[in-house]
């Protein structure tokens, strides 16, 4: 076990909580008059200590695309992501076609895009309101210049001809991302306050469901490395030939895909970059956005190299960079929890409280809504961009 996923691992058993009271409601045991509440209240205390105490660190258990209501409230970063019975949403009707994961490293060159209408993101277009967070507009922590911003809406154009969810967007990433404190609070109302940022609830109400979404390109100790290759699928959502991004897509058919790796990546920033850029063309292939995301921990040590490769490839591709490690430095400890590496958290997203805009979580949440915002603009501005994907 590297000493990356022993963080992971001892920070998930020990951070591990159980809302009772919160199960009984979600299982309709309320109702009941106390002793037998009592009861049943001490029948499950003793169900979840036997399966705490019986839970081990192999593989990950299937991750299903949703999530309930009761892992919001009892979020913590456990080794094992929630288990639930939904089945997966927006999934296409035909058959898949699975792309194998070696991907030649260089973009595609597809059609000329055509102007796009605004039509259902007439009202997402940014409101004129003081995008500042912490001190910072949204031009400190979204890099995205014109030719990213014609390259975006080329990539969106090409995925809504195949077919792609407008509403829809996917998670990559690694334990940073397998915890109900990493965006799902936006899919529970009684979980957030927006506050002075109200203005930002038609970008939640158009992705509704995938805040939610943990789906199956997220898991425990992933690295770049990993994304790519079969033998690191979920089977019980995958076929054994597909990658985890390729599944992902297949289940979720996603328009942006979120992606926050680098933590896990420590053989060097060269290698991260690679792979990076392999999941960045495979990713634009399929007609998805990809957005890449910079983290706060200086796991790689105060050099902060697997940064630096990020922001590089960003800008050699032309795709959005959403720099969190800007936000973060505005944070106590860099947003961090004493072990360095995950993302302090609020018991609420509560934007009204000055308390969130000292925490990890809440910042990042922020901040994601402030880019999708802005990747619904630039889809709708209606200009004949004349480029070609991958330019």
């Amino acid at each position: 076990m590297s000493p990356r996923h022993f963080v992971d691992h001892c920070h998930h058993r020990q951070r591990a909580t159980v809302d009772l009271p919160g199960v009984l409601r979600g299982i309709g045991l309320t109702g009941f008059k106390r002793p037998a509440r009592a009861s049943l209240l001490w029948f499950c205390l003793a169900a979840v200590l036997f399966t705490a105490c019986h839970a081990t660190s192999s593989s990950p258990t299937a991750v299903p695309p949703t999530i309930s209501i009761a892992a919001i409230n009892t979020a913590t970063h456990t080794t094992v992501p929630p288990t639930a019975t939904v089945t997966p949403t927006s999934m296409p009707t035909h058959t898949p076609t699975v792309v194998p994961p070696t991907i030649t490293p260089t973009p595609p060159h597809l059609l000329t895009p055509t102007p796009v209408h605004p039509g259902v993101f007439a009202s997402l277009t940014p409101t004129p309101v003081p995008t500042l967070v912490n001190g910072l507009i949204l031009e400190d922590f979204l890099i995205m210049d014109e030719i990213t911003r014609q390259h975006v809406r080329a990539i969106y154009q090409q995925g809504q001809a195949a077919g792609r969810n407008p509403h829809t967007f996917s998670k990559l990433g690694d334990s940073g991302a397998v915890t109900g404190y990493y965006l799902t609070r936006f899919d529970y109302p009684p979980h957030y306050t927006l506050g002075d940022y109200a203005y930002l609830q038609p970008v939640i109400t158009h992705f509704r469901k995938s805040f939610q979404r943990y789906g199956v390109a997220v898991a425990i100790g992933i690295s770049s490395w990993h994304v790519l290759d079969p033998a690191r699928n979920n089977p019980t959502w995958c076929a054994p030939e597909e990658h985890m991004l390729a599944c992902e897509i297949r289940l979720h058919n996603p328009s942006i895909l979120l992606i926050r790796l680098g933590t896990n990546d420590q053989s060097s920033a060269a290698v991260l970059q690679r792979n990076l850029r392999r999941i960045v063309t495979y990713t634009i292939e399929q007609g998805v956005i990809p957005i890449l995301a910079t983290k706060a921990d200086r796991y790689e040590l105060e050099y902060d190299t697997n940064n630096a490769a990020i922001r590089e490839l960003a800008a050699e591709m032309h795709i959005p960079l959403w720099d969190f490690d800007r936000v973060a430095a505005t944070l106590p400890n860099h947003g961090l929890l004493p072990d360095q590496v995950h993302l302090s958290h609020s018991d609420r997203n509560d934007y009204t409280d000055p308390a969130t805009f000292t925490k990890g979580y809440p910042m990042n949440d922020l901040t994601a809504l402030f880019v999708l915002q802005e990747i619904l603009a630039v889809i709708a501005e209606e200009k004949d961009v004349g480029l070609e994907i991958g330019d």
